[in-house]
């Protein structure tokens, strides 16, 4: 061969090579573009399934993989279990029909992260075809020859999942392939970990949102106003419902100086001394005191807190919740004032019964006659006192004390009113006047004109400067005689009644029927 025949063969041979050295090199630069084009994409995922399937599709594009799937690590109660989570290059029917996957002796390296696994024909692997009592791929599955799976796993050793790639001709990836995609494996590993310390951080702040919601919720219902003092610095903050505590509206500010010059001058050292105890001795605050609005009005508060320690022991900040409880002091008050009237209405109902039954018992001829009259007289005595029950002991009105005592006499019906206006009577007019009426329906029905069916009564009344003027007068009854001595009735009615009530009652014995005249100042029965 001649020597430029060596020469032209020699050139040939070199630019083949200078071409090849040309496409290896064109492809390693497009997969180089291709992996940062990737892994900016995996990077700037804001979720999982975004990052994995930028992962799998950029992947594919690099290697040239006919499949590609992302096994996500899945923990169940009898094991590892390795769930699809993601597909590229076959549509997720591919794997519909077939059961999870396990850590077979193929999938064993890339679930436990001890190594990388490459193969150009996964079928002559010898640790191919050990899956009972599958011998291989199950019937149906992607056909898969070249087979490359990357480990996913985060820095701390945890295992994410697997990365894997399939083709069906042998031998279809390289070493370089293994390399840049245990660097993309790595990258979609630090984003998955991120996602999931967002997605954590995201949850943290929504659950801290919510119970922050049910807090305040829980505070608003139970008009609770929650206050935190920085023990240092003295800032306070107050919410809406602690400001309106002290008289401030949502929009002004309440300092700590303000809060202290609203407590009532008596309260405020022993509030001063609570707060110093509680910072101190790390004790419970728990405080009633009163305080004054800018308006002038006097309310009363409730108020509970704690310190919080530092890591070093001293007190960072004292907090907790303020309650008005104006409402229930006055109904102490009102209890203990209700309390203390029992007492002397209890007091006073026993002397009445007391005087009853020795007035009773010196007026009655025979043991039977006392106890009939006694019992009617503390009947009498008991229906005003259940009028003034059902009153709360307010008072009741005149025209109430005579239903209920004819009404017991069955004689309402034959006794007629007149009267410009009612009067309403103190508790203690009412039981004197319902003692006083009873005596005159008893004599009434027993003896004057309720006796027969002709009789009748008409009580009239009028107020005339400032004096009750009352009169019950009887008619069609059986003629009266002026009594040779007087009964309890009569005592009680013109002695009795007239010392209680700081008046005048006068009884006449008119042939016609008996008339009884009442004159009692208003300041004695009017509350």
């Amino acid at each position: 061969m001649a020597d430029s025949d060596v020469g032209e063969v020699g050139d040939a041979d070199l630019d083949a090579r200078l071409r090849e050295l040309e496409r290896r090199l064109a492809a390693e630069v497009r997969k180089s573009d291709t992996l940062a084009r990737v892994t900016e994409a995996i990077a700037s995922r804001n979720d999982v399934d975004a990052c994995v399937q930028s992962a799998l599709d950029g992947a594919r594009e690099i290697i040239g993989a006919a499949y590609g799937a992302f096994f996500y690590n899945q923990v169940e109660p009898d094991g590892e279990s390795y769930a699809l989570f993601r597909l590229s290059g076959a549509s997720p029917e591919a794997f519909a029909n077939f059961p999870r996957v396990r850590k077979t002796e193929i999938f064993k390296p890339t679930f436990d992260n001890t190594s990388v696994v490459r193969s150009d024909d996964i079928t002559l692997d010898p640790r191919y075809g050990h899956n009972t009592p599958r011998q291989g791929m199950p019937e149906g599955h992607l056909p898969v020859r070249s087979y490359l799976a990357i480990p996913v796993a985060t820095r701390q050793g945890e295992v994410l999942g697997g990365l894997f790639f399939g083709h069906p001709e042998p031998g279809q990836f390289t070493v370089r392939d293994e390399s840049l995609l245990v660097g993309l494996g790595a990258q979609v590993a630090a984003t998955i970990d991120t996602l999931k310390l967002k997605a954590s951080a995201l949850a943290e702040l929504e659950h801290r949102r919510k119970t922050e919601e049910r807090l305040k919720f829980a505070l608003d219902s139970g008009r609770m106003g929650s206050w935190d003092l920085d023990v240092t610095t003295k800032a306070y903050e107050a919410s809406d419902l602690c400001k309106a505590n002290y008289g401030r509206r949502a929009e002004e500010t309440l300092t700590f100086s303000d809060l202290v010059e609203t407590i009532h001058p008596d309260d405020r050292p022993r509030i001063l001394a609570a707060i110093d105890s509680a910072i101190r001795d790390g004790a419970d605050y728990d405080v009633e005191y009163r305080v004054i609005h800018p308006s002038g009005e006097l309310r009363w508060l409730h108020a509970r807190g704690r310190a919080a320690q530092r890591a070093d022991d001293g007190v960072r900040r004292l907090a907790g919740v303020s309650l008005d409880i104006t409402e229930r002091k006055r109904a102490e008050v009102r209890q203990k004032l209700l309390v203390n009237e029992l007492n002397h209405r209890v007091k006073n109902s026993l002397a009445t019964v007391q005087s009853i039954a020795a007035q009773t018992l010196r007026s009655s001829a025979s043991p039977e006659f006392f106890r009939e009259a006694f019992e009617t007289r503390l009947m009498a005595l008991s229906q005003t006192h259940d009028l003034l029950t059902r009153e709360s002991w307010e008072g009741a009105s005149l025209r109430e004390v005579f239903d209920v005592e004819l009404h017991a006499m069955a004689g309402e019906d034959r006794v007629s009113f007149d009267y410009a206006a009612d009067v309403r009577l103190t508790p203690k007019a009412a039981v004197a006047l319902g003692m006083g009426v009873h005596e005159l329906a008893t004599n009434a029905v027993k003896y004057g004109a309720l006796s027969t069916p002709e009789g009748r009564v008409k009580v009239v009344w009028g107020v005339d400067r400032d004096v009750l003027h009352l009169t019950w007068s009887e008619s069609g009854g059986p003629e009266v005689r002026p009594p040779t001595r007087f009964g309890f009735g009569a005592r009680l009615l013109r002695r009795g009644l007239a010392a209680e009530l700081s008046g005048g009652v006068e009884l006449t014995y008119d042939a016609a029927g008996l008339v009884c005249h009442m004159a009692l100042p208003l300041r004695a029965l009017e509350p």
